[in-house]
């Protein structure tokens, strides 16, 4: 009975966990090297790096932001 009680929590743990990384991803990624900007500007309060990598992004439509160095690729160059 206790291990169907722990493999019943274990996979509740990991539903709720995916429901809030989809939640996360319904607000949209950016489409737009502005819009990457915008977001990286607010949540990481490292706007000068935010502003080199906007920069960059206009030239090459890839994002990275610099806290997390997650790259978003294919974004409209303006």
């Amino acid at each position: 009975m206790r291990k169907v009680m722990v493999i019943g929590a274990s996979v509740a743990g990991l539903l709720a966990t995916a429901s809030a990384a989809n939640s996360v991803w319904s607000q949209g990624k950016p489409r737009t090297c502005s819009e990457a900007y915008s977001a990286c500007a607010s949540r990481t309060q490292m706007t000068k790096e935010c502003e080199a990598e906007r920069e960059w992004c206009k030239k090459t439509g890839s994002f990275a932001d610099p806290k997390t160095k997650a790259v978003t690729s294919d974004l409209q160059k303006r």
